[in-house]
């Protein structure tokens, strides 16, 4: 049995329903036959419900508000109905796992020879090993070996986690939130967003609980030495049996070897080398960007600011306006005022370069309302991009409405070739903060890299587009509209134009960015509502 369109909302609204305790007798026996009767309604359910419980406790710490007061607990006899029901779907789809195709697992897969997982974002007199030059501001891949022989170089995870290598080092990047310390010394300096980086080698596995601390490890791998600036690590030994991790508080330090896990009683002289400022050379990609605060309205029109001057070609402009006017679009701001898209109007803006084949970043505030249904979830930001080998194609930016392709209600990223989905539930009323990094590959005919954060955190892996999806084919006069340079937000673009579906909900502080912003840039434009650029280039300063 393959869902319909019309299914998968009855579907999505009976388990919402479930979540909050508003189901009725009716929908309950409908629910039940339901899940009985069709394996795919099972696995929606389980996977509805279960992640939805499962994130539950993540997401809230995510908020960037203080919470609502939480309903009274549901009657002991409707949860035990809940919880019984769950389990027979999820019997039922334990008892058929082992002769399904995994559809998910292979949906994870992503090449790791091109996929971008952090940046060298500064650099002191690097001498590179293996005759492998690294030049400032390139992006580094999955599985990269680093090898400094002399000097020091400043990664950044896309996670946000900063290492800084003093050469001569060695160091693999695992993936976005892990490296390994092959030999040599390191200082990494982690932010709240990334919590639970890790690095390890093969005396030693440390993770961040919030932190800065250093590492050395020596040529031989036999020992590593661990010393913690500030905060505290997880070390886990791996080579010392069953050894529980090991937690290290500030200024504290251990030697993790092959024989064993002892203090360093004289780390004092080394803590106060590694605290001692290093000068380094940061590039700084010359930047303009377009700005939205939806504050200041003429018309039918949101004015817009670019690089801290209004410019009329960047203004947004309604369509679609019920007879009530400009009153309908506008509500009250995470800053001042936002934009309210009511599930009919759409707003129309520009951003010269959008649609090139070049890094760009987009930024906003959005607040989708708890009664959003599939059929509002469309995109929130989208735009039209042309290429002689992936084809003209849309990209949007929304929220999941596939229960087969992730949790439904999570940020979802759509671009040529492939999507990517992220973790967080956005239909919840809050106000959550979305920034979406685009970097072309090397090679043109792979799709753009696409690195999603949601409240400042990095979250959701790239996936093969799906069949049917989106592409502007033929010589069509909307292509003209879509490539070159027009954003569109509030609706979805397909082969004829502007389509009927729509978002549902609020946008705020949106910001357009002709570069691809590193995290510590994302999660301070967050806090503070302002893009701070060097202009010539380069910068020096310290770690």
């Amino acid at each position: 049995m393959t869902l319909s369109d019309k299914e998968i909302l009855e579907l999505s609204d009976l388990c919402s329903a479930v979540v909050d305790e508003t189901l009725t007798d009716k929908q309950k026996q409908r629910l039940s036959k339901w899940l009985v009767e069709s394996e795919e309604v099972r696995r929606h359910y389980v996977r509805a419900l279960g992640l939805s419980a499962s994130l539950h406790s993540y997401a809230s710490e995510m908020h960037t508000e203080a919470p609502d007061s939480f309903p009274m607990p549901p009657n002991k006899r409707r949860w035990k109905w809940v919880v019984g029901l769950l389990s027979i779907a999820a019997m039922f789809l334990t008892a058929l796992w082992i002769r399904l195709p995994s559809h998910d697992t292979a949906l994870a897969q992503t090449p790791s020879d091109d996929e971008f997982v952090a940046q060298l974002t500064g650099s002191r007199q690097c001498v590179w090993g293996n005759g492998h030059s690294i030049l400032p501001g390139a992006q580094l891949r999955k599985m990269q070996r680093i090898e400094l022989a002399k000097g020091f170089a400043e990664i950044t995870f896309d996670c946000g986690a900063q290492v800084v290598l003093e050469g001569p080092a060695s160091l693999d990047l695992s993936s976005a939130w892990s490296a390994t310390l092959n030999r040599g010394t390191l200082r990494a300096s982690l932010p709240p967003e990334a919590m639970g980086f890790s690095i390890s080698n093969p005396t030693v596995e440390v993770v961040d609980l919030g932190t800065e601390f250093t590492m050395f490890a020596d040529a031989s791998g036999t020992a590593t030495d661990v010393l913690v600036l500030k905060g505290e690590v997880e070390a886990a030994p791996n080579a010392a049996g069953d050894q529980q991790p090991i937690v290290i508080r500030e200024k504290e330090a251990r030697r993790f070897a092959t024989n064993g896990v002892w203090n360093l009683h004289d780390s004092e002289p080394a803590l106060a080398e590694m605290t001692q400022p290093v000068p380094l050379d940061h590039y700084a990609t010359p930047t303009s960007y377009a700005h939205w605060s939806f504050d200041e309205v003429i018309g039918n029109v949101f004015k817009a600011d670019a690089m801290g001057h209004t410019l009329d070609e960047f203004d947004a402009q309604l369509e679609n306006l019920p007879p009530t006017g400009m009153a309908a679009g506008h509500a009250k701001g995470r800053v001042g005022s936002a934009i309210h898209f009511d599930g009919h109007l759409f707003a129309r803006a520009a951003f010269p370069g959008i649609s090139d084949n070049s890094p760009h970043t987009v930024l906003f505030w959005v607040k989708v309302p708890r009664d959003a249904t599939l059929s509002n979830a469309y995109a929130m930001v989208g735009w039209g991009v042309s290429s002689k080998l992936l084809r003209s194609h849309p990209i949007h930016i929304a929220w999941n409405r596939n229960p087969n392709e992730g949790t439904v209600g999570v940020l979802r990223t759509d671009y040529g070739g492939g999507f990517a989905v992220g973790a967080t539930p956005l239909r919840d009323g809050r106000w959550h903060h979305i920034a979406v990094v685009f970097i072309p590959r090397d090679d043109p005919r792979s799709p753009m890299a696409v690195k999603q954060y949601v409240d400042g955190r990095l979250e959701g892996e790239g996936h093969p587009s799906p069949p049917g999806s989106d592409r502007f084919m033929g010589a069509l006069p909307y292509q003209a509209q879509t490539t070159n340079g027009a954003i569109w937000l509030g609706c979805r673009l397909g082969i004829e134009g502007v389509r009927a579906d729509r978002f549902y909900g609020d946008m705020d502080e949106l910001y357009i960015v002709n570069c691809a912003l590193e995290p510590a840039e994302i999660v301070r434009l967050m806090d503070t509502n302002q893009l701070q650029f060097d202009t010539d280039g380069m910068d020096d300063s310290d770690y």
